[in-house]
């Protein structure tokens, strides 16, 4: 049975610029990782869907963004209606971390079925299906670089690959993103149309650090554990940049060399042996 790779997101900046409806109109950096979760899916003749998590972050939810997006997906292409799928998910991206892993789990197996099945659905369609899952689902539809100018289904995409290496570190508290936006109490005013050069990493570490990420303020309101890491990585000179991705609570941090991201991995790991780190890489 063919294992398809799910990979993880991290938000290089964030900016909360405004609100529609019911969701936050964001103006966010955003690139894929080389860190993944593990799904296979085959057919069965039950007479429903069944979804098996393992790994290192497994859930029990029978009802997830999978369960969602095979619900959808039998709702609008006839040829799917009466079939069922047993999904095993092994899931190594950490839950309520920002790091996007239900999304891409979900975007994941739509690509998978529409391929298998050559079911026919435009791209602007896609988008719109996904959409309904999470509004960061679109973001998962390919592995470019995106600059999000909206609550996610609005996107410049790069053809330019970012080449940083990463440590990512998941200090072992699922955040509720609800609860973070919920926490956040003004929008940053700033012009979502400047235009952003990815060629160059000086410059791009220097518009991260100029635009950070809004969100940090409303999740360090709800778990200390984001501020206690913020303190830690505060005072290491060796980094070039550091931020908490998505909403929280995991953090990714850049530096010059591999070996310096290494060396605050083994720091963390002793000083915070419960937290999760793993050195990661844009794809």
């Amino acid at each position: 049975m063919n294992k398809i790779k799910s990979f993880a997101k991290v938000n290089l900046f964030l900016k909360v610029v405004g609100k529609s409806k019911n969701y936050h109109n964001l103006y966010s950096l955003i690139s894929q990782i080389n860190l993944f979760d593990e799904i296979s899916i085959q057919e069965t003749s039950a007479k429903k869907s069944k979804f098996l998590f393992t790994g290192p972050f497994k859930i029990k939810s029978e009802k997830n963004t999978i369960s969602d997006l095979i619900y959808l997906m039998k709702k609008k292409f006839l040829y799917l209606k009466d079939k069922n799928f047993i999904v095993r998910v092994k899931k190594n991206i950490p839950n309520g971390s920002g790091l996007g892993g239900a999304s891409s789990n979900a975007v994941t197996v739509f690509k998978y079925l529409k391929k298998k099945y050559k079911l026919k659905i435009s791209y602007k369609e896609s988008l719109k299906l996904l959409a309904k899952i999470g509004k960061d689902c679109p973001l998962f539809i390919d592995n470019k670089v995106k600059l999000i100018k909206s609550s996610g289904e609005r996107y410049e995409k790069f053809h330019h690959k970012l080449n940083l290496k990463l440590l990512i570190i998941f200090p072992n508290q699922s955040i509720s993103t609800k609860k973070v936006f919920n926490k956040l109490n003004k929008f940053s005013k700033i012009s979502i149309n400047k235009k952003i050069n990815l060629a160059k990493k000086l410059s791009l570490i220097n518009l991260c650090k100029l635009y950070k990420n809004d969100l940090f303020a409303p999740a360090s309101r709800i778990s200390k554990k984001i501020i206690d890491l913020s303190k830690i990585l505060d005072k290491l000179d060796s980094i070039l940049y550091y931020s908490m991705t998505g909403s929280g609570s995991a953090f990714f941090v850049i530096c010059d060399t591999k070996k310096s991201l290494l060396n605050i991995q083994k720091m963390i790991k002793k000083q915070k042996k419960a937290f999760w780190t793993t050195i990661a890489k844009t794809i």
